[in-house]
């Protein structure tokens, strides 16, 4: 699907973003208490985290200061929120998810 022209023009500058955006825009949210399988957070583009069945398998250390100017997760391989300087451009998180205990394992 065909992005919205004026998240495309706050876009213009992450290509990489608005093909992922474009491939679940039109989506619903993930229902209440979906159990994630892997959940990717990426900062400026870069995976920063992975979480995959309750480990956590990927994580960078970055400075108390840094302030990325992009946001994106993706939970189980599809993108469920976007934050784009610091603005919400995709949220299918609206309802709460169901996470088991967290374990550190990088």
């Amino acid at each position: 699907m065909a992005l919205p022209q004026s998240i495309t023009e706050k876009l213009k500058d992450y290509r990489a973003i608005v093909n992922s955006m474009e491939l679940v825009y039109d989506k619903p949210s993930l229902p209440a208490g979906y159990q994630p399988k892997l959940i990717e957070v990426f900062c400026d583009q870069q995976l920063a985290l992975q979480w995959t069945d309750g480990y956590i398998t990927h994580a960078i250390r970055v400075p108390q200061s840094y302030t990325p100017k992009t946001i994106e997760w993706a939970i189980d391989g599809e993108l469920a929120w976007v934050l784009i300087e610091g603005e919400t451009l995709l949220n299918r998180l609206e309802n709460p998810l169901e996470m088991p205990q967290l374990n550190y394992h990088v």
